[in-house]
């Protein structure tokens, strides 16, 4: 046994280190942009200025418009950056050597992702090789995802990459410690969701809903079989939970009057409405403009849809938020000067009538300008009072959109655990379930935002493909038998 124990880990250690050679050679030196930008330069500002801000110029103002694990993950390493090189201005870390030693941490983000399949394919599977294959499957492209070292960010300072590696290990915790009943599990289970509440603010509500299903369930037991635990480790879940999460959402209650982790939910949830005002007809080239790529052409034909559709004076111009539209730059020069009335797509509309707050905000002396989320918020979910069944007939689409394997593999993984009572399994895929029903439901569900459920349905497929491959051979057998 210890002879196979040490052939077993030697193969684990190698091929850890074949897949850290791969992602350490992905890494380079190239531009720093979009939404890391942001968690970069308020890291900056943490360590050169003392204060979490996003502004470009003096006085810089606290700021809470991303969340704050990824910012002190980063400020970790601008201090290793300037223990080599010295203080920089802002621009020099977003580019070049010290962007690419910034974005070495995703090596550790992938390992850690790496180790939480194998652990848990092993969990679920009590199988070593179908681990490995697992651990294998996390580093490469599953078809119609953004799974892969690409899609996950490796060479970005994105966030995506490390949720997913916190949802993994929460949702594996969580698996452990309320089935077998580990009280440490479930208190690392609610520490590790709150640190992901603080890389996505949305996991503030999903880890809601994952703990009110927990709570049900534990009072069920309660009443019918005077079992009480369920009910007090899902409380032991909540307080270690809220032990993460509510010092900085007292900082942000301080500081800028908000309780709250993050904005620019506001302006997502604004976007989520304005799509409900769509007509019949781009209701049904959602399903054209949304397939994936490979499948958009055969998707056209089949609904009657061209690219032509898609520019200015198309039938689905408002759905087309994407560079290769030709009026793109005027409909960005539009959410800049807060003109949605001038802008075409429906995104833009959304973020100009953001733009259109803020400078009203500024001129009227508030810079910071908080309370143009809250805002949109509150006209969004007026949007959404009014027209809620339109509000759910578009939450297909939206699935379609962000969720064209995630969610038929979640959902085939419950059902498949209600019928075995493989409760392991359940509460492993929930979050994740819930995670893509939250952004079905309250969000423009880009495919980007449910990137981090990946890990969750190669393990879950696995698992699924293992219980097939011993049906069938259940099955192959007992023909044998009969035919002997």
């Amino acid at each position: 046994m210890r002879r196979s124990s040490r052939i077993t880990t030697l193969a684990l250690v190698i091929s850890l280190g074949i897949l850290t050679f791969v992602w350490a050679s992905r890494i380079t030196g190239s531009v720093i942009d979009g939404d890391g930008s942001h968690s970069l330069q308020m890291a900056v500002h943490l360590l050169h200025d003392d204060v979490i801000s996003l502004d470009d110029k003096p006085p810089f103002l606290p700021s809470m418009y991303r969340e704050p694990l990824p910012v002190f993950v980063n400020a970790l390493g601008v201090a290793l950056v300037d223990a080599m090189w010295g203080p920089a201005n802002m621009s020099a870390y977003h580019f070049a050597d010290r962007a690419r030693v910034l974005k070495y941490q995703n090596v550790a983000w992938m390992l850690l992702l790496s180790l939480g399949v194998f652990a848990a394919v092993r969990y679920l599977t009590s199988s070593f090789a179908l681990g490995l294959v697992g651990m294998f499957l996390a580093s490469v492209p599953i078809p119609f995802t953004q799974s892969g070292l690409g899609g996950l960010g490796i060479d970005t300072l994105q966030t995506d990459l490390l949720a997913t590696a916190m949802l993994l290990v929460a949702s594996l915790f969580a698996a452990q410690g309320f089935t077998e009943a580990k009280p440490r599990r479930i208190a690392l289970a609610g520490l590790a969701f709150g640190a992901l509440a603080l890389v996505k603010a949305g996991f503030l509500y999903i880890f809601a809903g994952f703990l009110a299903v927990l709570l049900g369930l534990g009072a069920v037991s309660w009443l019918w079989e005077r079992n009480r635990s369920g009910v007090l480790h899902a409380g032991l879940m909540a307080v270690c939970f809220a032990l993460v999460v509510t010092p900085w959402m007292y900082r942000n209650y301080v500081q800028l009057g908000v309780f709250g982790i993050s904005e620019r939910g506001g302006v997502v949830l604004a976007i989520r409405a304005q799509k409900d005002l769509m007509t019949p007809e781009e209701y049904r080239g959602t399903f054209y403009i949304w397939a994936p790529s490979r499948l958009q052409p055969a998707i056209g034909r089949l609904l009657g849809f061209t690219p032509r559709d898609l520019q200015r004076g198309g039938r689905l111009q408002r759905l087309n938020r994407y560079p290769t539209s030709d009026f793109y730059d005027e409909d960005v020069k539009a959410e800049e000067a807060g003109r949605p009335d001038l802008a075409i797509s429906y995104y833009r509309q959304a973020r100009a009538e953001r733009t259109k707050l803020q400078l009203a905000a500024a001129a009227g002396g508030d810079a910071r300008a908080v309370d143009a989320d809250a805002i949109l918020q509150s006209r969004a979910m007026a949007v959404i009072r009014e027209h809620p069944f339109r509000h759910l007939a578009l939450t297909i689409p939206f699935l379609w959109r962000g969720a064209f394997v995630t969610f038929p593999v979640l959902l085939v993984a419950l059902v498949y655990a209600m019928r075995s009572r493989r409760a392991n399994l359940a509460v492993f895929a929930l979050p994740a379930f819930g995670m893509v029903m939250f952004y079905a439901l309250l969000t423009h569900f880009i495919p980007r935002y449910s990137v981090p459920s990946v890990p969750i349905i190669i393990v879950a497929g696995v698992l699924l493909a293992q219980a097939v491959g011993g049906l069938l051979l259940r099955r192959r057998r007992v023909a044998a038998v009969t035919t002997s």
